[in-house]
């Protein structure tokens, strides 16, 4: 080339790619024409004429395309480009046509720019070749820009849950992003050529298109857009109770601010009580100035003491009067004279009891035979009688049961995930899964996946955007593909032709830079089925997949810096079998733990000699004790068992905990009371001492058993199976226990306490030992008892403080209690080391897209009536219709839970009549051959079974619309058998780009039609939650779905209800608040009537309420505290709470009230000889076995059971043992007197008791003869069998 000629061939290649319009004015064109393109293609030709005046079919397919202002005025655009221009915008015609505003002003959009008359002043062209057009400026004004985009970004595509704006605009979120996406270069799916819109004041004569548009609730009919297509149009739907504030006091809630309130109450109340009685502070406040108490005087020391003086002669005067001790409770002396009774003939006769009573267990264990442990989580937590349950049921029945999910996540370290390698990566990985084949069936994904278009399984991965062939995917533009499609969904259609959302497939990306995401999420999808042999099939394929590819895909090295979990269908309850065996070892060594302890702490070790040791050992009775509380699970399983009913973990786990607590209470209260009156050094062979401390002691504990015996048979009332199972066999066991040890453990207690008189071995009986005599020794807790601890509790400076301390954890726990958090996490539920606690953190960090939500109608839609109650797409559908109610629930998601637009199939069939979409066409020809069956009157005149639809490329010519009289009104639009017969032809369509509201794909399964297809027997609308990541979020959603269904149901009339695939679930928590209230209020109330009757006291029992109550609450606040949720496993663990609260209390109430003396003495007598049993038996057995589950590696064991058990055992031992005897001590019930036979130092203190500081002497030896008069004065009341021994105590005495 030469160099001269270089500047020409420049010059020519810039005319060539220049603009050569140079004329801006009114009535002048830009382009015109089409040009034919080298490349396969059309582009219109630059233009600089004027506009041409349209003629013939040509100026009328101009006005019926873009409107009557081109009847009379030229036109810059020819047929030719018409055509192509018709061509175009049918294809977004099936997306937008619903909303006419939307739809008038796209045409008007598109009709300026290839029309408009004065073309030039819009249309810039900044680019051409040969004569063509290659680039262009459109100048749109604000105005138009912002009514085109308002009245089309609120139209749904129901199909795919999605929104218009995202096919035509790529989801823009302003007018301008709308069209510079509609002005995109996309030969085959956009704009021929570039488009670019300017910002800016135009020049050069050019100006904007500030058209008159179209409002989406124009007040013209014929352009005014439905409801859920148009917010404006919409009607207001009432707040829901979740859109009303809060109360709050600053920064306290108003029922917390009112506790606060309370208590600083009761505290001034009790500050100025104080300081009215406390002359001391008096005398100080006179000192220092002004008094708040001035009452003259000085010296208020003399006035105390002369208080305390008179006091003293009272209570004397008091003590003085036998009458006043002998307030005798009739009640309380048959139980002892019955359990004396007892007492002595299974003292009397222990092999024939054991041996009769290992004969009752063994028949009671029987049912063992039909033992079974229930895995179902259905049947564990769902009630039969349940809402929820019913309506999956029939879901399951009539839509077949949701499908099967297999999901893997595929997490980058550090980086985007979205790599040209790990993307290959995925392809391999996708395809192995496929391909692979199951052992012993030979199924492969094929074979078990879900199908609802035919033979292609659905597969939701970002391979999809490939149509999830790898040899579409080119490494080098990849990120232009994934833009597009993460942007366009609808352009990048997957082998089963249903949009795929960039939200499920990607993960961990801010706003819509989806090709910054740090996870990839491939979701294969199963099918589901009511028949066994077809679920063993996918469970088959999901267990060979878990343990051949995806165990050991975090090993494989194209996956380095990648952390990948997983789940199957069957995961969890895998999982969760696996931490039941995990925790049945922790289980089982917190009971051995507790079992060792028990053993070696009943028995008292006076003396340190080996051989001593041997005897006083009671390690052989613990065993017997604990044998007794297995003994008695045992026959309270197998009585369960017998009604063929099965056991839960729960039981298993919970229940010989619970009697263990109970049980070994009992022993270590009948052990220390026999040791006791051993000390006495009374005549008394072993069988009657052993019956006195039975008669003695049964009452007492016949009080706790029965009182948990009914407060945990009331459980039964509860219709959660778990619940109600537990309250069963935990009532049984807790009562065969209690019939054991006063009948089995009395008679053992006896043999070994003959074994201990013979010096014999303790666990070798038949080998005696010297052992040298018993040392008379108080034992250490006892002393630390005696001596500090009951003067320091019941000192009168320390009372009132200890019962305002406890007054204040209670307020406090109370105010805490609204804020008790409801559910159960699953990743609590598994092992810490499981693979799903990865999936599971990684579903709820990186999953963008809530559960779907079935909203199911059961009514006839063939009716039109009905049609409108259902549909949305129509402005003459109710205002209150079921799409435009979801439509609106959908725009307040923070209350409603609902996050995308409703699938109404209702809608797209109707749409997919209209002429205007041109989906539904028949053939002209002749008819097939007509079937000898009589038809109805409408099939004969339309035959359409018959008759052949049309495709896409048939001849426009050759077809007719199978409603050409389709309007938008529905008045013309199908009911009854018509309806049935086109909606026969919808269903079977599998919908592709000219067509895509067919509805085989999205509503096959969606629609039941009657048996005899006349009518449609029910059917559901779907749309998702929106992502649902903590219980509350769960349990919020479905109380929203309920509520929205049951308006829909009280406005319409329509039978509707919601459905997920985790309501069932999740109902619970809508009742289960009220349900804890009215079991936990039973059992209290249970309670407070039995210890009130064998109290003989309402006070006591009031009292005894009063503290169950405040370690109730107590807990319930702590579990605020310590993030543990309410659940049935923890209302479990409350009830349980109950029981064991009584345990601590009730001892330690009956103790008080068969004690003598004043009120304090009586609390600390109670204490000294009680409260040790109780810390021994009940304190330190359940700390030592809650300790082992510290260790577990079970996290619900740790949450539920360690916390909870901890929570329990040190709030039961400090208000039983701290709180009780304080308040029994104020405020107490009259004592109720004993017969005299079980008073023998056993709760009457002897005459060497200490006098405690601060409470008062020991009045007991007032008088010389006190104790013989009263001794003769209670003799009546003895039994037969003692009254003889007695009377010769008396003589020796009086002799």
């Amino acid at each position: 080339m030469k160099l001269h000629l270089f500047p020409l061939y420049m010059w020519a290649f810039w005319l060539a790619t220049q603009a050569v319009v140079a004329v801006h004015e009114p009535g002048y064109c830009a382009m015109y024409g089409n040009c034919p393109d080298t490349r396969f293609s059309t582009l219109p030709c630059v233009s600089d004429e004027p506009a041409k005046q349209p003629t013939g079919s040509f100026q009328q397919l101009l006005i019926n395309t873009c409107g009557a202002e081109y009847a009379s005025t030229a036109a810059c655009c020819s047929e030719e480009q018409l055509n192509d221009l018709i061509e175009q915008v049918k294809r977004a015609e099936p997306i937008m046509s619903s909303c006419p505003a939307c739809w008038t002003n796209f045409l008007s959009f598109w009709c300026t720019f290839t029309c408009s008359p004065n073309q030039s002043t819009m249309v810039n062209i900044t680019s051409s070749r040969d004569g063509m057009v290659t680039q262009a400026d459109y100048w749109v004004g604000d105005g138009f820009g912002s009514q085109f985009y308002d009245s089309c970004k609120d139209i749904k595509f129901g199909a795919s849950n999605g929104y218009a704006m995202d096919f035509i605009g790529g989801g823009a979120q302003n007018w301008h992003d709308m069209v510079t996406y509609m002005g995109m270069k996309r030969p085959a799916l956009g704009s021929p050529f570039q488009i670019d819109f300017p910002v800016g004041e135009p020049t050069d004569g050019m100006e904007f298109n500030n058209a008159k548009g179209r409002d989406c609730n124009d007040p013209d009919l014929a352009y005014r857009c439905a409801c859920v297509d148009c917010e404006k149009t919409c009607p207001v739907l009432p707040p829901t109770p979740g859109e009303v504030p809060e109360c709050k006091i600053g920064l306290l809630s108003c029922w917390s601010f009112s506790m606060v309130l309370i208590y600083a109450f009761i505290l001034l109340i009790s500050l100025g009580t104080l300081l009215r009685q406390n002359h001391r502070l008096q005398a100080w406040f006179e000192n220092w100035g002004e008094s708040l108490w001035n009452r003259g005087g000085s010296g208020g020391v003399y006035e105390r003491l002369a208080m305390e003086d008179g006091n003293e002669d009272e209570e004397n005067e008091r003590l003085l009067d036998p009458d006043t001790e002998l307030n005798r409770y009739w009640l309380n002396g048959k139980l002892q004279s019955w359990f004396y009774y007892q007492g002595l003939l299974c003292a009397r006769n222990p092999y024939t009891v054991i041996i009769l009573s290992l004969l009752a267990v063994t028949l009671c264990s029987l049912g063992w035979q039909k033992f079974a442990l229930e895995r179902d989580p259905v049947h564990l937590w769902v009630s039969p009688s349940s809402t929820a349950l019913a309506q999956k049921t029939h879901f399951d029945t009539n839509f077949t049961p949701f499908y099967r999910t297999t999901q893997i996540f595929l997490v980058s370290e550090s980086d985007e995930i979205l790599t040209s390698d790990h993307l290959e990566s995925l392809f391999a990985l996708e395809n192995t899964i496929k391909d692979a084949q199951t052992e012993t069936g030979h199924y492969t994904f094929q074979d078990v996946c879900f199908r609802p278009t035919g033979d292609v399984c659905i597969l939701q991965s970002v391979t999809g955007y490939w149509g999830g062939d790898i040899d579409q995917f080119d490494p080098e533009t990849f990120e232009d593909d994934l833009s597009l499609c993460t942007s366009q969904p609808s352009l990048c259609l997957p082998e089963f032709q249903l949009p795929l959302k960039p939200q499920m497939v990607l993960g961990g990306y801010k706003g819509n830079e989806y090709l910054k995401a740090k996870a990839m999420i491939v979701t294969f999808v199963l099918t589901n089925s009511l028949d066994p042999a077809e679920t063993a099939k996918s469970e088959e394929w999901e267990r060979f997949i878990l343990s051949t590819i995806l165990a050991n895909v975090n090993d494989q090295p194209e996956w380095k810096g990648v952390n990948i979990s997983y789940s199957t269908e069957s995961s969890l309850e895998t999982e969760l079998n696996k931490s039941s065996n995990t925790d049945a070892k922790t289980v089982l060594l917190s009971y051995i733990v507790m079992f060792l302890y028990a053993s070696i702490a009943l028995g008292r070790f006076a003396s340190l000699n080996p051989r001593r040791l041997v005897v006083d050992s009671k390690f052989s009775l613990a065993i017997c004790g604990i044998l007794i509380v297995l003994f008695s699970v045992s026959s309270a399983v197998g009585i369960f068992s017998l009604t063929g009913k099965k056991i839960t973990l729960i039981i298993a786990e919970v229940i010989p905990f619970l009697v263990l607590a109970v049980g070994v209470d009992n022993i270590f209260i009948l052990c220390h009371e026999y040791e006791r009156r051993l000390q006495l050094k009374t005549e008394e062979t072993i069988e009657e001492r052993a019956a006195k401390t039975l008669g003695k002691m049964g009452p007492s504990i016949l009080l706790s058993s029965l009182s948990e015996t009914i407060a945990f048979g009331l459980g039964t009332l509860v219709t959660m199976p778990a619940v109600s199972s537990f309250a069963i066999v935990a009532s049984l066991a807790v009562f065969v226990d209690f019939l054991l040890q006063v009948t089995c453990f009395v008679s053992c207690m006896v043999l070994d306490a003959r074994r201990t008189e013979n010096k014999r071995i303790d666990c070798i009986p038949c080998i005696s030992v010297n052992a040298p005599p018993a040392l008379e020794k108080e034992g250490w807790l006892e002393w630390f008892t005696n001596n500090y601890y009951v003067p320091t509790i019941l000192h009168p400076k320390l009372r009132y403080p200890i019962c305002l301390t406890f007054l204040g954890l209670f307020m406090f726990c109370l105010a805490l209690v609204p804020q008790l958090p409801l559910g159960l996490d699953q990743r609590i539920a598994l092992p810490s080391d499981s693979y799903l606690v990865n999936y599971f953190n990684d579903l709820s960090n990186y999953f963008n897209v809530g559960p779907p939500v079935y909203f199911v109608i059961q009514g006839n839609l063939t009716d039109r009536t009905v049609q409108k109650k259902v549909c949305g797409r129509f402005s003459v559908c109710d205002e209150h219709s079921v799409a435009n109610v979801l439509e609106q629930e959908r725009k307040r998601p923070e209350t409603s839970y609902i996050g995308e637009p409703t699938s109404v199939w209702i809608d797209d069939f109707l749409y997919w009549l209209s002429p205007n979409l041109g989906c539904c066409r028949f053939k002209k020809e002749s008819i097939k051959k007509q079937s000898p069956v009589k038809l109805s009157p409408l099939m004969s005149s339309f035959n359409k079974s018959q008759r052949e639809m049309c495709g896409e490329w048939d001849d426009e010519d050759n077809c007719e619309d199978c409603k050409a009289d389709w309007q938008a009104n529905m008045e013309t639009l199908p009911e009854g058998e018509q309806f049935m017969e086109l909606y026969n032809l919808w269903i079977s369509r599998v919908p592709d780009e000219s067509c895509p509201l067919a509805g085989k794909a999205a509503y096959g399964d969606a629609i039941v039609a009657s048996p005899d297809q006349i009518s449609i027997k029910t059917s559901h609308f779907r749309t998702y939650h929106t992502p649902l990541r903590t219980q509350d979020d769960f349990i919020e959603a479905y109380g929203s779905a309920r509520r929205i269904a049951k308006d829909l149901q009280e406005e319409l009339g329509l039978e509707v209800y919601p459905y997920s695939v985790f309501y069932i679930f999740f109902e619970q928590y809508t009742y289960i608040v009220t349900m804890a209230v009215q079991l936990l209020t039973l059992a209290i109330l249970s309670i407070f009537v039995v210890t009130s009757t064998l109290l003989g006291s309402i006070r006591s029992g009031l009292l005894v309420m009063l503290v169950v109550i405040m370690i109730l609450i107590d807990v319930i606040g702590a579990m605020t505290i310590w993030d543990i949720s309410l659940n049935a496993v923890s209302l479990v663990n409350l009830v349980i709470c109950v029981g064991i609260s009584v345990e601590f209390c009730c001892h330690i109430a009956r103790g008080f009230m068969v004690s003598r003396g004043t009120l304090e003495e009586r609390a600390g007598k109670s204490m000294v000889d009680i409260g040790s049993s109780v810390f021994c038996g009940i304190t330190l057995t359940k700390f030592a076995g809650i300790v082992v589950l510290a260790f577990t590696r079970s996290k619900i064991f740790e949450v539920y059971y360690f916390r909870m058990y901890l929570l329990i055992v040190i709030l039961g031992a400090l208000h039983g043992l701290v709180l009780l005897p304080v308040l029994l001590s104020l405020v107490g019930g009259e004592g109720m007197g004993m017969v005299s036979d079980f008073d023998e130092d056993g709760f009457e203190w002897s005459a060497g008791s200490p006098s405690w500081p601060g409470l008062g002497g020991n009045h007991r030896n007032l008088l010389a003869d006190d104790n013989a008069s009263l001794d003769q004065v209670l003799i009546t009341d003895m039994p037969e069998v003692g009254r003889l021994d007695s009377t010769r105590s008396v003589v020796a005495d009086d002799s």
